[in-house]
């Protein structure tokens, strides 16, 4: 099978399968990426992760781009991010035929309450593969609590965040 075509099926599937939006989708394709596929290590499927957060938009999308260029160049990253897009593309359309036609639905409003709970565990699933190769002495945890606590309480938006800790990075870690 050819490497387009392999880029092609792994995106598909996470693209088929994910659901919750971008970071609900990093722990399927961290594992097609480095566990089915092995085109990443898990410590540079880590840094593709932090390089595509700092830039604006979707990090699924991002991340299917960064894959796609490091293992087949322009052609790969094309072909990797309509993969991913496809299936949502054409499921988004239908469900949303569906939904605003039985949005008021009991059988809709059940379904919908229990997959909220599985979105946040596939979060969860996601901070517990990464935090192992991001937080490793107590200088990075910090900078992760600090992130936390100022994002979340103050409202901060990530993108400083990431711009600072990039800086903090550059002066103390190089």
């Amino acid at each position: 099978m050819g490497l387009y075509w392999s880029l092609f099926v792994a995106f598909f599937k996470v693209g088929f399968f994910g659901y919750g939006g971008g970071p609900a989708l990093i722990p399927l394709i961290q594992n097609e990426v480095v566990n089915v596929n092995g085109w990443l290590t898990g410590e540079e499927f880590t840094d593709a992760l932090g390089m595509a957060s700092t830039l604006p938009g979707p990090i699924a999308t991002k991340l299917a781009v960064t894959v796609g260029m490091r293992t087949g160049g322009a052609g790969g990253a094309a072909t990797a991010l309509i993969a991913l897009l496809l299936p949502s593309t054409v499921l988004v359309t239908l469900l949303a035929i569906f939904y605003y036609r039985y949005r008021n639905a009991p059988s809709v409003q059940g379904a919908l309450k229990g997959i909220r709970p599985v979105v946040i565990a596939l979060l969860l699933v996601t901070v517990a593969h990464l935090s192992p190769r991001s937080v490793v002495s107590w200088d990075t945890f910090l900078i992760a609590l600090a992130t936390f606590a100022v994002v979340f309480y103050l409202r901060i938006h990530p993108v400083f965040m990431i711009g600072i800790a990039a800086f903090i990075g550059f002066v103390f870690y190089r």
